[in-house]
């Protein structure tokens, strides 16, 4: 059985050009992780774009299985009697590592887009949600309203990370979810005006969460997101604030992870907009997302 790749994300690509053999670690109904030494490749049957990606057309094949394993090379992937051909496939590069310049978003419009987030959780099935985990307060306490204030160096202490990764439900916990867009958006802002940048190693995050997960924060630090979620930090750095509509289109991804990845990038375009300009953005998004939306959000 042939199944044709469409696109290929930059760093499968790199993957498949190095050959060799591959280990299937988790089969989904339209989604396939594979894993290739220490890096991850994901075939995926729908749209979605990312650089770990190979988009295929069509419904999945039945023979793939977790733990079986498959073969890699510059025309594609074989396994069991399926071969993914990606001989034809366009090469998709994200933009999110030399994009600039960045201006953040109204106060109130970072507010409006938290608010939306939260209405969002309120009618998820999923649980707990992120915002009552008490390993998230400690660190939007410990990291967020310290950079609102212009601490910067709280962000490298990789000590404040360890409760939070690995935390929520989800096949790519929500602590994690959350952890990538923060460190995705701050890194973007950091690469533009020469800051130290956040650095989350794999090797340190693998005791903490599952290795799909680990793989997948260690790309978003450095900035290689899904589009979805690089079309939402690209509009809110944009400084018009119409940005509505992207939010809505990363929110929806996956289960939460979606909802929480959103949330990180918001929380810290808020927390370093407050360092840059002394406002109270941070705070009033957080009032927001812990159930005072209703006093907050009217007067503003």
């Amino acid at each position: 059985m042939i199944q044709r790749a469409s696109t290929v994300g930059e760093l499968a690509a790199k993957v498949l050009s190095k050959g060799g053999q591959g280990e299937i670690t988790k089969v989904f109904p339209r989604s396939v992780y594979i894993r290739c030494g220490r890096d991850f490749v994901v075939l995926l049957w729908g749209s979605l774009r990312s650089p770990l990606t190979i988009n295929i057309a069509g419904e999945r094949g039945s023979g793939f299985v977790p733990g079986k394993r498959c073969f890699l090379s510059r025309v594609g992937i074989s396994a069991d009697g399926i071969m993914v051909d990606t001989k034809k496939a366009d090469v998709y590069r994200g933009s999110l590592r030399t994009a600039g310049p960045v201006s953040f978003p109204p106060s109130r419009r970072l507010m409006l887009s938290v608010a939306s987030l939260r209405m969002l959780y309120d009618a998820s099935s999923e649980g707990p949600r992120l915002p009552e985990d008490r390993a998230f307060r400690r660190f939007v306490d410990a990291v967020l309203v310290s950079l609102a204030r212009g601490e910067r160096g709280v962000v490298h202490d990789f000590e404040r990370y360890v409760d939070l990764v690995g935390r929520g439900g989800g096949f790519t916990p929500a602590g994690d979810d959350f952890v990538g867009g923060f460190a995705a958006v701050y890194n973007m802002v950091a690469r533009l005006r020469g800051w130290r940048r956040i650095t989350l190693p794999m090797k340190l995050l693998m005791p903490h969460t599952v290795p799909e997960s680990a793989a997948i924060l260690s790309y978003a630090e450095r900035g290689y997101v899904d589009e979805a979620m690089e079309r939402l930090i690209l509009k809110s750095t944009a400084g018009g604030g119409t940005f509505h509509r992207d939010l809505f289109a990363a929110a929806h991804r996956g289960h939460t992870s979606g909802l929480d990845m959103s949330l990180g990038v918001l929380l810290c375009e808020a927390a370093v907009k407050d360092a840059d300009e002394g406002s109270d953005a941070l705070r009033r998004c957080l009032d927001i997302l812990w159930n005072q939306r209703g006093r907050t959000l009217y007067t503003v």
